[in-house]
């Protein structure tokens, strides 16, 4: 997986949406998830602890959108371990706090539209239905799903997946009904709605974007980034009519 490139140059309007109302269904990736691990590219980077990834993003993240939502090929991605506990706590919760989108559960129709929708996401991924492979699986099932179901959204910093939204009409994967959102910009929102600490968000950035000299070369800065995103948000945040009750106090 190839994290995104941070680009701000114009106001994405999944985000503006969002911040206009929070209470929409959302359908994360599974690298929402799970810590991301940069340690790979050099062994001198640290790893990052689940428990403090969970009390600092996955909490806030929880508590702030209402309509949370992963498809059962993601969840079946977290096949041990920390992260599968948390979410099948989440998911079996009552009430609970994300939904799992299930295909079995679409009516006939509906299993119809998904199933073509599915052969034309594959097609640019190294995923195949026929096969039922592991690469790719994910996205792809989740993309079927929610452009089956008319949700809008779908949050990933998994550029791969995401240019299956962002290209749809290049790559001919009949998502053009569908919007993306990326990492770096929940990040924006839980910080600007006082919804995470400003440490850890501003640490967490600056892990996944802003950490090598490679990031360096290509991204902005923690204080680029805030300035450039208030300058497209901000004022929508100002005027937005609803808002989570702020965490951070």
């Amino acid at each position: 997986m190839k994290l995104n490139k941070v680009k701000i140059e114009n106001a994405n309007p999944a985000l503006l949406s969002l911040i206009d109302n929070y209470r929409q269904v959302l359908t994360l990736d599974a690298n929402f998830f799970i810590p991301p691990d940069r340690s790979k590219e050099n062994k001198k980077i640290p790893t990052l602890d689940f428990n403090l990834f969970k009390k600092h993003w996955l909490t806030p993240l929880i508590l702030t959108f209402p309509y949370l939502s992963i498809h059962q090929a993601v969840y079946d991605e977290f096949q041990t371990g920390s992260v599968r506990d948390f979410v099948t706590q989440k998911i079996s919760g009552n009430p609970s706090s994300i939904m799992l989108l299930r295909d079995e559960e679409l009516d006939s129709q509906e299993k119809i539209v998904r199933n073509s929708l599915e052969i034309s996401i594959a097609r640019p991924t190294r995923y195949s239905p026929g096969i039922d492979n592991k690469d790719d699986r994910g996205e792809v099932k989740s993309l079927a799903h929610i452009a089956t179901k008319g949700y809008l959204y779908f949050c990933s910093h998994d550029s791969n997946a995401l240019r299956l939204i962002d290209d749809a009409s290049e790559l001919q994967t009949n998502l053009d009904n569908v919007l993306s959102i990326r990492t770096y910009e929940i990040q924006y929102y839980l910080l600007r709605m006082e919804m995470a600490e400003k440490g850890f968000i501003r640490s967490l950035y600056k892990y996944m974007y802003y950490l090598t000299e490679s990031d360096k070369k290509h991204n902005l800065s923690w204080e680029e980034f805030c300035n450039g995103m208030d300058t497209l948000y901000l004022d929508a945040i100002k005027k937005a009519s609803e808002k989570p009750t702020k965490l951070i106090l």
